[in-house]
């Protein structure tokens, strides 16, 4: 992030406006709302509804509370990696087609270039829901350095 208040008044200076990249962060946009809607995805239901049953079957056990809590942890984190899991594959090409949108907007205007190879660096890193979080942050903060340098 700490680039990005370099980068976002470098953006300024080479008269990048954001207008210029609105189908990219209109993208970026549409993939945030997947994301927040595959949290009640049905696939992501049964996981729940398959942990809540193992965690009735593990505390039913003869099993001591400190191998309960364990085993309970355990299977909490895994459930919770299938569902990261899950919502990762249900963007993942929307990920992918956001290069397209940046070498449009590069193409279209030269000031959006040095956005485009650097987000295009940081969209080839991304290849987790947190990954696709970071990306989400950078590009925020980029626009914000961007804007408060008088940037529109």
């Amino acid at each position: 992030m700490n680039h990005a208040a370099v980068f976002g008044p470098h953006l300024k200076q080479q008269r990048l406006e954001t207008n210029q990249v609105r189908k990219f962060l209109d993208a970026i946009n549409q993939i945030k709302v997947k994301v927040a809607h595959a949290q009640d995805d049905e696939a992501i239901g049964e996981i729940q509804d398959k942990a809540e049953n193992k965690k009735d079957e593990i505390r039913n056990s003869k099993l001591s509370e400190i191998e309960i809590n364990e085993q309970l942890k355990s299977l909490q984190k895994e459930a919770d990696d299938q569902k990261k899991k899950i919502i990762f594959s249900k963007i993942e090409s929307d990920i992918i087609l956001l290069k397209p949108k940046l070498a449009y907007a590069a193409a279209r205007q030269r000031a959006a270039k040095p956005l485009e190879e650097v987000m295009s660096a940081a969209i080839d890193q991304v290849r987790s829901k947190e990954d696709f979080e970071c990306l989400v942050q950078l590009i925020e903060s980029i626009i914000a350095y961007h804007k408060a340098e008088g940037g529109k």
